[in-house]
């Protein structure tokens, strides 16, 4: 009888360590998941927060899309120190458009910022959708 009750007790810690290898495998991808969805969130409103100071920056100052561009990547306009969330002035594009009435639309476009996901799974280099903002210029006597 003692015997049975053993072999009885030591399938059931086969099995429990079984069962908590898949626990802990689903929990761990889980949380790696989650750690790349914040990760994301965080990059997309940090770039639109360097694309809107740009775009604030632009409409009240002349015309200068390599200053717009530094304000963007560096956070000031003459592109001292360090790039802001690893930036380059390749990813950002300034635009001028013209609505008439001497009013003019400032365009800032982050693209192809690339991204490495935290989860083993996701290979390649992914980049993260397009930042877009856009700005009508303010009459602060600046001349575009």
């Amino acid at each position: 009888m003692s015997f049975r009750f053993g072999q009885a007790r030591r399938r059931r810690r086969g099995s429990t360590i079984i069962e908590t290898a898949l626990v802990l495998t689903i929990a761990l991808v889980t949380f790696i998941g989650l750690l790349d969805i914040g990760s994301v969130l965080f990059r997309l409103q940090g770039l639109t927060e360097r694309a809107r100071a740009g775009a604030r920056y632009a409409v009240v100052n002349a015309f200068d899309a390599t200053g717009i561009r530094n304000v963007v990547v560096y956070g000031n306009a003459a592109g001292t120190g360090g790039p802001l969330l690893g930036l380059t002035t390749d990813l950002v594009a300034v635009n001028n458009v013209s609505l008439g009435d001497d009013l003019f639309r400032i365009q800032i476009v982050i693209a192809n910022y690339p991204f490495q996901f935290y989860t083993p799974f996701m290979s390649g280099s992914p980049t993260l959708p397009r930042v877009e903002v856009s700005l009508t210029t303010e009459s602060m006597g600046a001349t575009s």
